[in-house]
This record gives structure tokens, C-alpha cells and sequence, in this order.
């Protein structure tokens, strides 16, 4: 079943001290970046609010922590939020990226005509990488949020440099932080394939499933079945996407799922509280192929009495069903349960919003450009129902109602 979503239209700061505290459960989002683009025209009225083009690194980061204090107040005590974010370099004093050849993709193409380099920051030398995403990341840090894992989104189709004296960049940063020191947090949701058979050390060791003792192997923590996984890594390998739209800073939907999967419950959240319901594990009594043979063998390592041992798990384990986390539920579970909320504060094209929604969640996007948020519709719309018909209005109709849109 699909999720309900709602876009408001206006700047994120302003729309997000309307919005109730602790009234959402996960949040995923990418801000504009540093001085890399021009989103909003030239005497719009709504140029006063953009942001990426300020002065300096400082006077960013500055802004991004006043809008972050506001989702921190809305997001749950429980919750999440994940931040994408690239870097740039110093330009020297240069406004743009070059000059193109009249009549050329790169003279019309108008991602390039909008980009926009930032003035050369105090402080830094041209051709400095900037640090934006760290910069931030240890802003908000500083500012009382938890920050829990630097997340390196690597992108196996970057785009080209034409750069001679450095590599090409083909990463960003996701940035997983929390509001407090214990939060919701589905490990099983988002693990991923472990790697087992044949493995060569290149100094005579050959290792097989089972392994040997004492030999280092690639083996998952969660049992039997390579199916099982293993908890996943910080580096997440995801190719961009190609978007057919007029916005050129989406990220792609592979990299919008695990946030979600990870940070909301499938199953929902109780309508009263809006506490998560939880994922039921078991433990049982099955020797993982990781185990066996190993120094995790049974007998030959001690265990804390949950069969957890240094350095991997010996049993199986497996997701057997889900639970409230509250007292609203009675043994009959007669409380409904609600999709959980997630919250994009730069909307942009909607990708989080439509993947939110594909995956049961509620969505809640803010979007400070009007064709930005009229294109993030349509995109939902056709992801949802594509036989969705569009008002004059610019708000779906058919499926949705009410405060569902």
C-alpha cells in the first residue's frame, strides 16, 4: 500500500516553525550545495530565501545549522535524519566554469548555464577543496545533534573532470545523525550480501566457506543462509540517475531507500505517540556457516549467554514478526497503526517523497521553488498512479484526499 504525501510551498526554515515538534519520524534530504548552482531566477521573489549562494563557507554552514535546529525540533526523540551533501573547490576568483564553443551542448546545456561559482573564500587558497560537507556535518555536531556515521556514497559513473593534478571525484557524503544517544534504527531492514566462497591472500592462503582457524575471512554475522547478509558498510555503491526533468541536482533512488528502510518502520507507528513498532528477532539454536570451523565454533570460543562472541555471531538469527513499542496496543493490537513520516526540507524533483511513498511511508516535502514542486508532483503522480489526472490547481486528484496529497 502507498503512502500519502503532502509538498508545502515556501522556504524551508519559515514552513518548518509552523510544523508540530517531534511530529515526524525520519528525515532524508540533500540541501542546495555551495556555490555550485543558481536555483532560483534573478528577481523572483522567493530569491531572498536560497540558499547555496552565500558569501562565504561560514555563512552557509551558519544557515544550515538555524535550518537544522528546526528539523531537530520537529523530528522525533527517536528519529533520524540523513544528509547528503558534495563539496566544491576554491575558483580563484572565477564566476563561472568556462567559456564553451557557440552552438555546443555546453553553451546551451542549461545545468552548466545555471552553475555558478562561489567568490573565493577568506582563508583558502585556489584550488582548495573547500570541506563544505565536514564543515557542517561537525556544525550540527556541535550544535547537539549525535552525529552516528559518515556514510561515502560512491558513484561508479561520476561525472567527467578535465582535471590533470588530482583524481576525479566520483563521491559524496551522507551524514546519518540523531537527536539522541538511542533511536530507531532497523539493522535487519537494510542488510547487506555477504561474501562467501573462494577467497586467495596472494601470500599462499587459500580460504573457503568455514574457513580455517585463525584465518581472516569475508563472512557475515547473521548465520546460515548467505541471504541472511551482513550489517551494512558506510560505503555505498549507487549510480546516478539520468532525470528527464528541468532539475539537475537529484540523487537517486537507491540512495533514498536504505535511509528510509533503516530509519522508519515498515510495519508503522502507533497513532497516539508515534513510537515505531519494533522488529522481533530470534535467536535460535543453528551454527552459522560463519561459525563453523572457526575459532567461533562451538566449545571453542565463550559466549555472553545471547551466543554473541568477539569478532561475529554464532547462531542464526531471524525476523519473525513486529511489536508495539508503547502501552496504547492491548493484546488484541485493536489500535491501528499509521504509516511513519518522513520529511524532505528541499524537496527539489521528489525523490524522497516518491520513494517514501512507494515504500508505505507518509511524506512530507518543503519546496521553495514553484516549478521545482509542481515537477515533484507530477513525478509522485505518475510513480503512484500513473492514470492520475493533474487539477488546474497543480494538485493530484483520484487517489488522494483531504490532507493525504
Amino acid at each position: 500500500m502507498h503512502g500519502s504525501y503532502i509538498i508545502h510551498l515556501g522556504d524551508a526554515l519559515a514552513v518548518l516553525r509552523t510544523m508540530p515538534e517531534c511530529s515526524v519520524q525520519c528525515v532524508v534530504t540533500s540541501p542546495p550545495y555551495w556555490g555550485l548552482r543558481r536555483y532560483i531566477e534573478d528577481g523572483a521573489p522567493e530569491k531572498q530565501y536560497e540558499m547555496g549562494l552565500e558569501a562565504s563557507p561560514d555563512a552557509y554552514v551558519e544557515r544550515m545549522v538555524e535550518v537544522f535546529r528546526e528539523v531537530r525540533r520537529v523530528l522525533r526523540d527517536d528519529g533520524t535524519a540523513w544528509v547528503n551533501l558534495g563539496d566544491s573547490y576554491t575558483s580563484g576568483g572565477r564566476e563561472t566554469f568556462g567559456t564553451f564553443q557557440p552552438d555546443t551542448k555546453q553553451a546551451t546545456h542549461p545545468a552548466i548555464k545555471s552553475a555558478k561559482r562561489a567568490p573565493q573564500p577568506d582563508g583558502l587558497k585556489p584550488k582548495d577543496l573547500i570541506g563544505i560537507p565536514w564543515r557542517v556535518a561537525l556544525a550540527l555536531q556541535a550544535d547537539g545533534w549525535y552525529l552516528r556515521s559518515d556514510i561515502i556514497w560512491h558513484k561508479p559513473n561520476p561525472m567527467p573532470e578535465s582535471v590533470t593534478d588530482r583524481p576525479t571525484k566520483s563521491h559524496e557524503s551522507l551524514f546519518l545523525l540523531s537527536k539522541s544517544e538511542r533511536y530507531y534504527y532497523d539493522a535487519e531492514a537494510v542488510r547487506e550480501p555477504a561474501e562467501y566462497g573462494r577467497r586467495e591472500w596472494g601470500d599462499g592462503r587459500i580460504d573457503y566457506d568455514g574457513g580455517t582457524a585463525g584465518v581472516r575471512r569475508q563472512v557475515t554475522t547473521k548465520g546460515a543462509d548467505p541471504s541472511a547478509g551482513r550489517n551494512r558498510r558506510t560505503v555505498w555503491t549507487i549510480p546516478t540517475e539520468a532525470f528527464p526533468g528541468a532539475h539537475f541536482a537529484t540523487f537517486p533512488r537507491k540512495l533514498v531507500e536504505p535511509c528510509i528502510l533503516a530509519g522508519t518502520s515498515e510495519r508503522g507507528c502507533c497513532p497516539d505517540c508515534g513510537k515505531a513498532w519494533r522488529r522481533v528477532v530470534e535467536r535460535t539454536n543453528e551454527i552459522a556457516v560463519s561459525a563453523k570451523g572457526s575459532r567461533f565454533d562451538v566449545g571453542k570460543t565463550g559466549h555472553n549467554g545471547n551466543g554473541r562472541v568477539q569478532g561475529g555471531e554464532r547462531f542464526v538469527v531471524r525476523s519473525t514478526g513486529w511489536r508495539p513499542a508503547c502501552d496504547h496496543y492491548t493484546n488484541d493490537h485493536d489500535t491501528p497503526v499509521f504509516p511513519c513520516v518522513v520529511l524532505d526540507p528541499f524537496a527539489g524533483s521528489g525523490t524522497t517523497l516518491m520513494v517514501a511513498c512507494l515504500l508505505g511511508r507518509n511524506a512530507m516535502g518543503i519546496e521553495l521553488k514553484p516549478e521545482y514542486r509542481a515537477m515533484a508532483l507530477d513525478r509522485i503522480v505518475a510513480a503512484l498512479a500513473p492514470s492520475t489526472h493533474r487539477t488546474d490547481a497543480g494538485e493530484p486528484s483520484g487517489l488522494f484526499t483531504g490532507d493525504t496529497r
